[in-house]
C-alpha cells in the first residue's frame, strides 16, 4: 500500500501544482493591469498632483508584489526539478547497481575447442614442449637393450 501511496502522492502534487502556476499566472496579469492603470494615472494631467505621487507609489509597491511573485515560482521551479534530477540520480545509482549485481556472476558458456583457459594453456605448452623434445629424437638412435646371451 505505500507504493499505491507514494504514486499517488506525486499526481497530488503535481495537480496542486499546475492549480498555483494557473493562480500564479492570473495574479500575475491583474498586477500588471494594475501596474499599467497606476503609471496612467500617475503620468495623466488630469490626476491632481497630490495623487501622482501616490499612484507612483502604488506602482512601485505593485512591481515589488509582482516580483516576489515570479522569485516565488522561481523557487517552486527550482524545487520541482531537483525532485526530479534526486529521481533521475536514484534510478541511475539502481541500474548501476544492477549491472554491477549483473557483472559478478561468470556467464555460463562453452569454449570453442580451439580455446583455453589460463590454467589449460600452461599445461599445453607445457606438454606440447614435452612432445616437440622427444619428436626431435630420431627412432634409431634410440638405446635398444639387448640381452648379452
Amino acid at each position: 500500500m505505500d507504493r499505491d501511496e507514494a504514486r499517488e502522492v506525486p499526481e497530488v502534487e503535481k495537480s496542486i501544482n499546475a492549480w498555483r502556476q494557473s493562480e500564479r499566472k492570473v495574479m500575475i496579469d491583474t498586477i500588471q493591469d494594475l501596474i499599467q492603470m497606476s503609471h496612467k494615472y500617475a503620468k495623466s494631467q488630469y490626476t491632481p498632483s497630490n495623487q501622482r505621487s501616490r499612484w507612483a507609489k502604488l506602482g512601485g509597491q505593485l512591481i515589488w508584489y509582482k516580483d516576489q511573485i515570479l522569485k516565488s515560482f522561481t523557487l517552486e521551479a527550482l524545487t520541482i526539478e531537483m525532485q526530479d534530477l534526486k529521481k533521475q540520480v536514484r534510478e541511475s545509482e539502481e541500474r548501476r547497481e544492477r549491472e554491477s549485481k549483473s557483472r559478478n556472476y561468470p556467464l555460463i558458456g562453452f569454449r570453442r575447442p580451439g580455446e583455453k583457459k589460463g590454467e589449460d594453456a600452461e599445461t599445453a605448452e607445457n606438454d606440447e614442449s614435452s612432445e616437440t623434445v622427444q619428436t626431435t629424437e630420431p627412432e634409431g638412435a634410440k638405446e635398444t637393450v639387448s640381452g648379452t646371451s
